[in-house]
């Protein structure tokens, strides 16, 4: 996790360790984007016959059998559905043993500041 003010390097500093992972399952993204493309596969999922269970371990488990290293650039929590969303796949994710790299403009003590059912 790096974080820092606007125009420190952040993502300079993650655009180098990516383009140098010897790993073949990677994938850096915007976190915006990420949580996008997580809603547009949740959805999906949804609508597939015979849904059950818990959309976003599936869609975590969907996620680390296309990568084993996950970069986040600007990576914010402001949403608690997105709070709830994060935790879930989060937990999914590194049960799997994906790698999550991110940096945000926040400390993580600051991510989702304020928010309501925070812990």
């Amino acid at each position: 996790y790096i974080y820092g003010g606007v125009g420190i390097g952040k993502s300079l500093l993650m655009d180098l360790f990516f383009e140098h992972l010897q790993v073949e399952r990677k994938r850096r993204t915007h976190f915006h984007s990420f949580m996008l493309d997580v809603h547009r596969r949740a959805a999906l999922f949804r609508k597939t016959p015979g849904y059950r269970g818990d959309v976003f371990l599936h869609v975590g488990k969907m996620l680390a059998r296309e990568t084993s290293v996950l970069c986040f650039d600007e990576l914010q929590v402001t949403d608690v559905a997105d709070a709830m969303v994060l935790t879930r796949l989060f937990e999914t994710l590194l049960a799997e043993g994906v790698t999550l790299i991110a940096t945000s403009n926040r400390p993580p003590r600051d991510l989702y500041l304020g928010g309501i059912n925070r812990e």
